[in-house]
């Protein structure tokens, strides 16, 4: 016999009880019946709105706790049931307000403050998340979330060792969490230690089959070990799958994008901006797949979307610069390019109590001190606006890598050349390298560009390779491929195989490639390449080699920047979809006189790109 509850009270409290049963669809029944009654009962709506969530009536949730919230203003726990349904719904700046009130209201509750700096971190404010996290581990030393979550936070800083630990502190915590056990996974993979992530990712799988993360974990994992056909196969059951969640959504167009396959990357991009349109994430992720396709204009309006919901947001800036750069479009593009800084995982930018030079102080007898700041194909392709420095009247100190130093001693009477590492007081005024040509208000018709190159060879050193290179109707420099760890690197480098159509020229080919991997060491063997990288220790022996050569054949890498800042003619081969620098369409650049662009026509087509160099090379 079932006892009818006489009044809303005790109704509310059967929906208690059925729900502690395990019931919730009858619970849910139960609070209706209480607001039948009183519609304006907060702890029913409430808890109804907490039931439909939980039943998949996520609308109809939010609905019932935002009329809660409404009636009892002052409950926090509300605010934060708000807060997560809101989350799951897409709502990330209703929910943000929805945390932060619950907080105001409630400061000690650990469950709400873990959803608002998962929620901090899913909005790109990672050093925001991390305070919060570090602040619940310091009231709770033991809690395991709280340190996983501060993990997910430090990756996204870049500080890969300590999010290593602090995962694995939550898995010590917790031995058997899958959630953990990717974590450590993630961490490894991002240390380049694969190896050494796998059995955490297949144990994952083993604890929960069919884990959407742990899968495309494995696949990530799987791909850094070399095993394409096996990640790809992992990618492809996923896509299968149709991941429901974001977190699965951009890890699986991350891993499509990894694998070559921007097309199958942008039908998950899409679907993740039109389940999130309210999210900057979403829009950034869909306009770099573009600009991998090429589809630059398309790209900008996706920027631009990020932008309308978060104008400030360092990573859309950052890739709305690359592309507005590629369109020639320098003025909004070098400016937009300053969010390089901002972005979390940016390079840490030197501190100095002297000012930044932006452009607008005269140059003239002022110390001016130019730093590198990313690769070493960088230093030397800006390295020119230290001459552009001294000529309006500054005494420049160029900071460079180490391995640059020699090739830059020369570099300009009024330019001192330092390493980057040696500590400077002696100026009055500093700039990012990579900041010159906003302050010079460099257009693409006012690139500072100089025919005959702007470096030199240390004085002697080419007649030494000179004597050693066989003789031959031409000697022709190539790269092929450039560094593993290079974000582009599996668009920008190419196998040695699809070069050796071009070693039956008769000409002298000679390897300007220092770091040969283990897959072009037959094609080497086979090529009767002249190699004599062995005696290349310094950027300022590889200029003493390429001045002995007549031509330079690369791909885009830091020997392709030095060979034509040496005014040697240089033949670029570049992807699809090129670094900025190289613009679109266009044969030649404006950077480089010397230079001449050999483009793909179409993803990954080198033997398009190959042939036609063969015919070029043809007397």
């Amino acid at each position: 016999m079932t006892l009818r509850p006489q009044n809303a009270s005790a109704q509310f409290l059967s929906a208690i009880a059925l729900l502690k049963q395990g019931n919730p669809a009858a619970a849910e029944a139960a609070c209706l019946a209480v607001l039948k009654r009183e519609p304006r009962h907060a702890d029913a709506l409430h808890l109804a709105g907490l039931l439909a969530t939980q039943l998949g009536q996520l609308d109809e949730g939010i609905n019932r706790l935002r009329r809660a919230v409404a009636i009892k203003p002052k409950d926090a726990a509300i605010h934060g049931h708000l807060g997560l349904a809101l989350v799951k719904g897409g709502h990330d700046a209703e929910a943000m307000v929805s945390f932060e009130k619950s907080l105001a209201l409630n400061p000690n509750s650990p469950e709400t403050a873990l959803n608002y700096g998962q929620l901090l971190l899913h909005l790109g404010r990672a050093a925001d998340a991390m305070a919060v996290f570090n602040g619940l581990i310091a009231d709770q030393a033991n809690y395991a979330e709280a340190h996983h979550q501060r993990g997910r936070a430090l990756m996204e800083l870049g500080q890969l060792e300590a999010a290593l630990a602090a995962h694995e502190e939550a898995l010590g915590l917790h031995p058997n969490s899958p959630d953990y056990l990717i974590g450590i996974a993630i961490a490894l993979c991002a240390l380049g230690r694969a190896a050494e992530a796998l059995p955490f990712a297949e144990k994952a799988l083993q604890l929960k089959p069919g884990f959407d993360l742990a899968m495309l974990s494995r696949a990530e994992i799987m791909l850094a070990l070399g095993h394409r056909h096996e990640s790809l196969a992992v990618a492809e059951e996923v896509l299968r799958a149709a991941p429901q969640t974001r977190r699965s959504r951009r890890w699986l167009g991350k891993l499509l994008m990894a694998l070559g396959q921007p097309e199958s990357a942008l039908l998950v991009a899409t679907l993740d901006c039109a389940s999130g349109n309210d999210d900057p994430v979403a829009h950034i992720n869909h306009g770099t797949i573009l600009t991998a396709l090429n589809q630059l204009e398309e790209a900008l309006l996706s920027y631009d979307r990020a932008l309308r919901l978060k104008p400030d947001h360092a990573e859309a800036r950052y890739n709305r610069a690359f592309t507005l750069l590629a369109l020639g479009r320098f003025e909004d593009g070098w400016r937009d390019y300053e969010y390089r800084h901002l972005r979390p995982k940016a390079q840490s930018r030197r501190k100095f109590s002297q000012p930044i030079w932006q452009g607008r102080e005269s140059l003239k007898d002022q110390r001016l001190l130019i730093h590198a700041e990313q690769g070493f194909g960088d230093t030397i392709q800006f390295a020119r606006y230290g001459l552009l420095a001294a000529a309006a009247g500054a005494d420049v100190i160029l900071a460079v890598q180490k391995p640059l130093l020699r090739l830059f001693a020369g570099f300009h009477p009024a330019v001192r050349v330092i390493d980057e590492d040696e500590a400077r007081t002696d100026f009055d005024l500093h700039c990012p390298m990579l900041s010159l040509p906003l302050a010079f208000g460099t257009r693409l018709e006012t690139i500072p560009a100089w025919p005959d190159g702007y470096l030199k060879a240390p004085a002697g050193e080419a007649a030494r390779f000179a004597a050693r290179l066989p003789k031959g109707r031409r000697r022709i420099g190539v790269v092929w491929s450039g560094s593993t760890i290079h974000t582009n690197d599996a668009n920008r480098s190419m196998a040695l195989e699809c070069l050796l159509p071009l070693f039956q020229s008769g000409d002298v080919w000679v390897s300007l490639q220092k770091e040969v991997r283990a897959a072009d060491q037959p094609a080497l063997r086979a090529s009767a390449l002249c190699d004599l990288t062995a005696e290349l220790n310094d950027f300022a022996d590889t200029a003493a080699l390429i001045s002995a050569l007549d031509l330079v054949i690369a791909v885009d890498t830091s020997v392709a920047h030095l060979a034509a800042a040496l005014g040697k003619p240089v033949w670029l081969m570049l992807p699809f979809a090129p670094d900025f620098r190289w613009l679109l369409e266009r044969e030649d650049s404006p950077w480089y006189p010397g230079m001449r662009l050999f483009r793909q026509q179409g993803l990954g087509d080198w033997n398009g790109v190959v042939a036609r160099i063969s015919a070029a090379l043809q007397p």
